[in-house]
């Protein structure tokens, strides 16, 4: 049986850590080490951690001093001994049978470089809002419960529909294309997941395995940091776009749409209908889709509504 280690950075998470820690020890599949990287936490996450080691010998603890995200993952990638890395955040957690499944698809099929699984929205109360892939509207459309992909840099690329906490990844592929960019604060995992997808084949399991919480406080959702997030999605679409790669012009367009689409959403919850209803037509435009149409007939109503006051602003190009 196969190794899994499991990597879960975390930084002021003491209140759903254990959640996501037992989510891991109750799965089916026992060949399982997990490597807690506590990221400078404040909040008795050191503690907690402290006295659970002691108890479990699978777990190894690695205390680091604000490094971020992709160093963390990066420092336990390093001192994993699994055959297979998986990974999980702090504040989701996995369902029942989801390491012995992914594991399963991996080795029926060798040439797999990563795996990753559909994912569930949840609000603070851990009830659904929508899965990822009814969300997006994606690979809904046959009944078999794997889905291999024929260009996988192309269709994740298009829609980044990989959750991190779904992913499970062999060894051997950081031996080859090396880890998480250290340099990026925002989308450093998307950007991974186009270099895994340009060298190794793909596979998604459609079936739910993991709960993703919407924290309305989490740290990539505050105003401060949403719009260089945004610039950093912006960078990635544009280093791919100059390059000679197998990505479609329509795969292209998608991205573009998406990063229209997360402008219109930032400038919408700073009150600035104007300028998001701009952004709302540029997305529509490139790559109309449902909810677009949606999001762009609720803006244009409330800037009809005499009452309300919005700022203006110059659009994003």
């Amino acid at each position: 049986m196969d190794k899994v280690s499991v990597v879960i950075p975390t930084y002021n998470c003491l209140p759903y850590l254990p959640k996501a820690i037992e989510s891991i020890l109750a799965q089916d599949y026992k060949n399982i080490e997990i490597l807690i990287v506590n990221d400078n936490s404040s909040d008795g996450t050191d503690k907690y951690l402290a006295t659970l080691s002691k108890t479990r010998n699978n777990i190894i603890v690695i205390n680091t001093d604000g490094v971020g995200a992709a160093s963390a993952r990066n420092i336990a990638i390093k001192q994993s001994s699994g055959h297979y890395v998986a990974f999980l955040d702090a504040d989701d957690y996995w369902y029942s049978g989801k390491v012995s499944e992914q594991v399963r698809v991996h080795q029926e099929n060798k040439h797999l470089g990563m795996t990753f699984t559909n994912y569930d929205h949840l609000n603070e109360n851990n009830e659904l809002i929508i899965d990822c892939l009814e969300y997006w509207n994606k690979y809904n459309s046959d009944q078999n419960t794997v889905h291999f992909f024929d260009n996988p840099l192309n269709d994740i690329f298009a829609n980044n529909i990989i959750g991190t906490s779904t992913v499970m990844i062999n060894k051997a592929v950081f031996q080859k294309i090396g880890f998480f960019n250290e340099e990026m604060s925002y989308c450093e995992d998307w950007h991974f997941w186009l270099k895994v997808c340009e060298h190794f084949d793909v596979a998604l399991l459609k079936h739910s395995y993991t709960g993703y919480l919407m924290r309305a406080g989490s740290i990539t959702q505050t105003d401060s940091k949403r719009w260089n997030n945004l610039l950093s999605v912006s960078e990635v679409i544009s280093h791919y776009q100059d390059r000679n790669t197998s990505i479609s012009k329509k795969s292209l367009s998608q991205a573009r749409a998406r990063l229209q689409e997360g402008y219109a959403d930032y400038f919408r919850t700073k009150g600035d209908i104007y300028t998001a209803l701009l952004h709302d037509f540029h997305s529509l435009l490139i790559d109309p889709q449902t909810r677009r149409v949606k999001h762009t007939l609720g803006d244009m109503k409330k800037c009809l509504m005499p009452s309300q006051k919005h700022k203006q602003s110059v659009p994003i190009k």
